[in-house]
């Protein structure tokens, strides 16, 4: 997958998704399948916001979309400058000219342009003058709720991983590179997997979790904790930290990918390392309850 990162490109004979593929949940994968089937080269063009926060990071976003199959990614930051595009411009100079654009693809409220004066009207109306077709799509449902990445985030940030799960298509994760974290987890027979979240992205309460993991292509099931281990002493920047079932070896420096599938407590201060061990058996023992469930 390419990756093109502000607006000084230029593409022929593509099919562009549009929109800020916050979460790239069910319908954000609804206009890639559709851009994916013109035999076109598929292109997703999101929006970098300068402060802004997101279910998955810039890096995250990276992987899922080139697994979904995207050609092309391109990431425009946005400015004072780029806010005060007239809707109009946007389409000649971004869309036909820079991305070549012969099909767009987006949701039915999609706004563009200095005031948002933009909209699937005003590209339907320029299709014939460019040459290109506009596909907008209805706001996908999923057990009768509109799918919208408030959504989604109202519900990671309550802990409720399994409907938000429903909603994005798959498993919400945190990707990062191990690092080496305090070392107390081998001397109490619980060996774990340290990774730091990037700074832009949502997380859910602090607490422990029944996770799978991807590991070098490999899965694994585990259980995994979010948050500062405040039994340990020091100050402990917010972490996710992961004890993987079955896997024995060193995994510092690799890429790991976890993915959160249900919420099972808080996380809490124990009184000893003694009482955090006793209790990491007993969140051991329900993610493994959880994770050999048949799946509903």
């Amino acid at each position: 997958m390419k990756i093109i990162t502000g607006l000084e490109f230029r593409l022929k004979n593509t099919a562009v998704c549009i929109g800020k593929f916050d979460g790239i949940h069910r319908g954000h994968r609804l206009l890639l399948q559709q851009a994916g089937q013109s035999g076109l080269s598929t292109v997703m063009m999101t929006f970098l916001f300068p402060d802004g926060t997101s279910i998955y990071s810039k890096t995250e976003k990276r992987l899922l979309a080139e697994k979904l199959g995207v050609d092309i990614l391109i990431e425009i930051p946005v400015s004072k400058e780029f806010f005060a595009m007239e809707a109009e411009s946007f389409i000649k100079d971004i869309l036909v000219e820079k991305c070549g654009a012969k099909e767009i693809v987006v949701g039915e409220d999609f706004t563009f342009g200095c005031q948002r004066k933009g909209d699937v009207r005003l590209l339907e109306d320029s299709a014939s003058q460019y040459g290109f077709q506009v596909f907008a799509f209805e706001k996908l449902k999923y057990g009768g709720e509109i799918i919208s990445s408030t959504s989604i985030r109202k519900k990671i940030s309550a802990g409720h991983m399994s409907e938000a799960n429903n909603l994005l298509g798959e498993p919400y994760f945190i990707y990062g590179k191990v690092q080496k974290g305090n070392q107390i987890g081998r001397t109490i027979s619980v060996p774990t997997a340290n990774i730091l979240p990037e700074a832009d992205k949502i997380l859910p309460p602090f607490g422990v979790y029944a996770i799978r993991a991807t590991l070098r292509g490999k899965q694994y099931k585990g259980v995994g904790n979010i948050g500062i281990k405040p039994t340990i002493p020091g100050e402990n920047p917010v972490g996710v930290e992961v004890w993987l079932f079955g896997y024995e070896g060193n995994l510092y420096g690799e890429n790991i990918t976890v993915s959160l599938l249900e919420f099972l407590r808080p996380e809490k201060r124990f009184d000893s390392i003694g009482a955090l061990k006793e209790q990491i058996m007993k969140d051991v023992a329900l993610a493994q309850k959880i994770l050999s469930a048949p799946d509903p």
